[in-house]
């Protein structure tokens, strides 16, 4: 009796745990709405500032999107930032040639950056998090050393900073990735990769092709995040993208996603966790939280939902 009673017990605590990870992303976004709502007195979800909501999202959720196939394969970008950064410089510079050459270079910027993470990752065997780390800082030494200060582009190009387009580029992105992840071969690959890349392998994957094209849209769509960016300040300066890995980082974990990667990771969690990114940023914000004391809230938060998330079973598959 005594042994069935602790048999049941751990199985309720287990099933309990499980229930919470199923549903953490829905939970975490409904306690910082409602506790952000409370805190600024009703002014979060106000019209004023659901623009804001919108801005912050629309950035993180576009990243967050592609990410997934990489989060999918067990797998880190820690380069994004970068990126974005860099993307945002060589586009700023190809419009003193022609404003018709912003948009193309900082795509393609974007594409080259990732397909370079791919390589290093699929090919070069380099671990992803200390190869996009260092990738990382070769991209923002290049942009900090191209830019010496900061550039600025036609403000006639704020144009590109309608909500009307960027509304049309979200759903194009959402559309292409979730038919891409729930639909197509290529994202039922990244999370057999993730499970485990040696059975991937012997049932036809091409492991290395898919990792390479993982982070190659993802670096691409970081560059679309970089024109978009520089479009609204009409600049880039060394610090355009800056923590920008961490906000799309935190959105994946928050949304869900774990890190060991494979089949439980679901694509619904990179628009959830984008969502309660956007509003916590702003919610913060609001309530005047300087970027320092921001900075050291995500962190904590990061924290909590890597321990609340990580699947110890799986540790040894996280690159």
């Amino acid at each position: 009796m005594m042994e069935n009673s602790k048999e049941l017990s751990l199985a309720k605590r287990s099933f309990t745990k499980e229930k919470l990870r199923n549903n953490f992303a829905f939970l975490g976004l409904l306690l910082v709405l409602i506790l952000f709502e409370i805190a600024t007195k009703g002014k979060l979800l106000g019209q004023r500032n659901l623009m804001n909501i919108f801005n912050n999202f629309f950035g993180i959720a576009l990243c967050a999107m592609m990410y997934s196939f990489v989060m999918a394969l067990g797998e880190l970008d820690l380069s994004v930032g970068a990126i974005v950064g860099f993307s945002a410089a060589m586009a700023a510079f190809s419009s003193e040639i022609s404003i018709f050459l912003i948009l193309p270079t900082a795509l393609f910027t974007g594409l080259a950056v990732g397909f370079l993470n791919g390589f290093a990752t699929a090919y070069l065997r380099v671990e992803s998090f200390i190869g996009t780390l260092a990738v990382s800082f070769i991209f923002r030494g290049l942009t900090t050393y191209f830019l010496n200060g900061s550039v600025g582009i036609p403000i006639a190009m704020r144009i590109f900073d309608k909500n009307e387009i960027k509304i049309a580029a979200l759903a194009a992105v959402l559309i292409i990735s979730c038919l891409l992840y729930e639909s197509c071969a290529f994202g039922k690959h990244c999370r057999a990769v993730g499970a485990s890349h040696e059975a991937a392998r012997q049932s036809g994957v091409n492991v290395e092709r898919t990792r390479l094209l993982a982070f190659t849209m993802v670096g691409a769509v970081c560059g679309l995040v970089g024109f978009f960016t520089l479009v609204r300040a009409c600049t880039a300066s060394s610090k355009t993208g800056n923590s920008f890995e961490f906000d799309v980082l935190l959105a994946v974990l928050f949304g869900g996603m774990p890190l060991s990667g494979g089949w439980p990771v679901k694509y619904r969690a990179a628009m959830i966790g984008s969502l309660a990114m956007a509003v916590l940023k702003s919610g913060m914000s609001l309530m005047g939280i300087d970027g320092l004391t921001q900075q050291i809230v995500q962190g904590v938060i990061l924290i909590a939902v890597v321990v609340i998330s990580f699947d110890r079973r799986n540790a040894g598959v996280i690159k």
